[in-house]
């Protein structure tokens, strides 16, 4: 793994913090883009890409922290986000809140705005999970598969593989590489989703197959991650699984819902 991307004496570029950074940046240009072709000013998408950042990085921190207790003896530790650590659903809720607040309070359609950025939000998801894998964190379970990965015992994953090992009675253990999983799920998301684009015209449809792929993809790739017993809230599903099934049904709703097609999409 390669949690420290550059350095340059004492200046280092932590692999999570850049992949963080370079999935915003490209997903508010590829946003900005999509809202021209939609008739939206693209400041307004800037401005409100400035809420939705804070929110996310908030939202998915504080999420991570309130299942990861035990790695943080130092409460300092809490904000070294280049470090990696975070969960997409804390920041996603909080984000989507924010920017419904902000939407409204600047008089936009929030559906039309939400189809706006949603290829871009699982774009920015092929990235981060990149940075999670450089860094070791949000790892898998083991594996003795040809998949399986041995992480440096530095990571987070190296460590816990090591604790496992021990319990095991193994030398060394090999993790699914979860990271790797989940950004090869965004991928597929936002090539489905450019690619549907012709026949995405209803307000909130692209968002709502947002919610349905990412829902079934993360519900799916969360059997091969690693959880703590208190991440397991509802017959044995994770915290993140049971969300999922909400979004999933919340997707499919905007998908079935029945609205009229404005005039300029049907042209």
């Amino acid at each position: 793994m390669h949690p420290v991307l550059i350095e340059f004496g004492r200046l280092q570029i932590r692999s999570y913090g850049f992949m963080l950074a370079f999935s915003f940046l490209l997903g508010i240009w590829l946003a900005g883009r999509r809202a021209k072709q939609r008739g939206i000013d693209a400041q307004k998408i800037l401005d409100l890409s400035v809420v939705i950042i804070l929110a996310a990085v908030v939202g998915s921190r504080l999420l991570y922290v309130a299942f990861h207790l035990d790695q943080y003896q130092n409460p300092l530790d809490v904000f070294a986000l280049w470090q990696g650590g975070a969960t997409f659903y804390g920041g996603f809720l909080l984000a989507v809140a924010a920017s419904y607040w902000w939407i409204k309070r600047h008089r936009l359609s929030f559906l039309t705005v939400a189809d706006v950025v949603a290829p871009s939000i699982a774009l920015g998801l092929v990235f981060t999970r990149v940075g999670c894998f450089l860094s070791g964190c949000c790892y898998g379970k083991p594996t003795d598969s040809a998949v399986g990965m041995v992480f440096p015992p530095d990571s987070p994953a190296g460590h816990a593989a090591a604790q496992l090992a021990q319990e095991m009675g193994r030398q060394t253990v090999a993790l699914h590489p979860a990271q790797i999983y989940s950004s090869l799920k965004g991928l597929i998301i936002f090539v489905a989703l450019m690619a549907l684009q012709p026949k995405l015209k209803k307000p909130g449809s692209t968002f709502g197959l947002l919610l349905v792929l990412y829902g079934i993809g993360r519900f799916v790739v969360d059997f091969f991650r690693i959880y703590e017993s208190n991440a397991r809230v509802l017959f044995g599903l994770s915290f993140n699984q049971v969300i999922s099934i909400g979004l999933i049904l919340l997707g499919m709703m905007l998908l079935m819902r029945r609205s009229r097609v404005p005039a300029e999409a049907r042209a």
